[in-house]
C-alpha cells in the first residue's frame, strides 16, 4: 500500500495556489464511510500569522477551526460560498457540528431530490 498524505502536506502543496481557498481530501474516513464525507481544509486558516496581539490575543489564542466533514453534493455548495465570501469556514463548521453526522449537507440538494417532495407519494 501507499503512503497517504497529512493534512498538513495537503495544505502546503495547495497553498502554493493563491487562487484556492479550500482542498476537499477523500481520506481513509471518507472510504470507510457510507455517507463518504470528504475532508474538507480552509487554506485561508493561516491569515492571521501577521496579526498585532494588542488587538488580537483571542483570535490567536483561539484560531478558527482548519477542517470539516463535507458531503460530495455539498462541496459545490461549500465552495462557492467560501470563493464569494457568503459564508466563513467557522460556519460550515457550525453547521456540522449541529448535524447529527457531524457533516456539512447541501440543503438545497436535499430538498430537491424526488422522495422528499412533500407531495411525491402514491
Amino acid at each position: 500500500m501507499g503512503r497517504g498524505v497529512t493534512g498538513d502536506e495537503a495544505v502546503a502543496a495547495a497553498a502554493r495556489d493563491e487562487e484556492l481557498s479550500v482542498v476537499f481530501l477523500a481520506d481513509e474516513v471518507t472510504m470507510r464511510s457510507p455517507l463518504r464525507p470528504l475532508l474538507a481544509l480552509d487554506l485561508g486558516a493561516d491569515d492571521d500569522e501577521d496579526l498585532d496581539p494588542m488587538y488580537y490575543q483571542e483570535l490567536i489564542d483561539s484560531p478558527p477551526p482548519r477542517e470539516v466533514r463535507v458531503l460530495p453534493d455539498a462541496v459545490h455548495m461549500v465552495h462557492g460560498n467560501l470563493q464569494l465570501a457568503n459564508v466563513d469556514f467557522p460556519e460550515f463548521v457550525e453547521d456540522a457540528a449541529a448535524d447529527p453526522d457531524g457533516v456539512v449537507r447541501d440543503v438545497t440538494a436535499a430538498s430537491a431530490s424526488p422522495g422528499s417532495l412533500p407531495n411525491s407519494g402514491p
